[in-house]
């Protein structure tokens, strides 16, 4: 009874949120509950109806979660590096370190939720998932500064992205080992890809394929 009284109503509400998202990455979607939460949360089983109608309201507002600090991560560095030629290393560093810091956020947004990307690069974004949108964007603006063939837009947007999200799988999974320290090579690894489209000379040759 002690701990019950000492949440705050906003810091029982992102407790939920965080314990949940952790019990659905160790037992599953089919065994979570709000009754489990609460369990975890160290309140009565009454106390999560406060906030979350059912465990599919739960499951949103913890998918939101996720998208929402990830979004903003995104954003920050962005505004961060503002016209910094080296942005993208540092949104893609800042993409994995972020996941590599809450693993379980990873792990539950692309394996126990219903997030939807679309990659078919519809003039509407209303719908779309957020974070991606932002990567795109991002990229979009440079490969127009870099004056790259549009017909390679989309495949270079899609590719760039499926690098960075699949670094971010591997230094996330417990079951891969790797001898050297997954942050300290982001940057290595980022470059081995993605400088060579922004270099002058590879502009150049872009521009002869047309």
């Amino acid at each position: 009874m002690e701990k019950r009284q000492t949440y705050h109503h906003n810091d029982l509400k992102n407790e939920l949120i965080e314990k949940g998202i952790e019990l659905v990455n160790t037992e599953g979607l089919k065994s979570f509950s709000l009754r489990k939460v609460a369990v975890a949360c160290g309140v009565s089983h009454a106390a999560p109806y406060s906030h979350f109608q059912s465990k599919e309201v739960l499951l949103n507002a913890m998918q939101n979660h996720i998208t929402n600090e990830f979004s903003n991560m995104l954003k920050d560095t962005i505004n961060a590096c503002g016209d910094r030629p080296d942005i993208l290393e540092h949104l893609g560093r800042a993409y994995v370190v972020f996941f590599m810091d809450k693993p379980h956020y990873f792990s539950f947004l692309h394996t126990q939720s219903n997030t939807r990307i679309d990659l078919s690069f519809n003039d509407d974004n209303s719908e779309n998932y957020a974070p991606f949108v932002i990567f795109k964007g991002l990229v979009e603006s440079l490969i127009a500064k870099a004056d790259y063939p549009k017909a390679r837009h989309k495949d270079t947007i899609i590719a760039l992205w499926a690098f960075i999200h699949g670094i971010t799988s591997l230094a996330t999974m417990t079951n891969v080992y790797y001898d050297e320290d997954w942050e300290s090579k982001i940057t290595d690894f980022l470059r081995v890809f993605n400088c060579p489209l922004f270099e002058e000379n590879q502009t150049e040759k872009v521009k002869g394929e047309r």
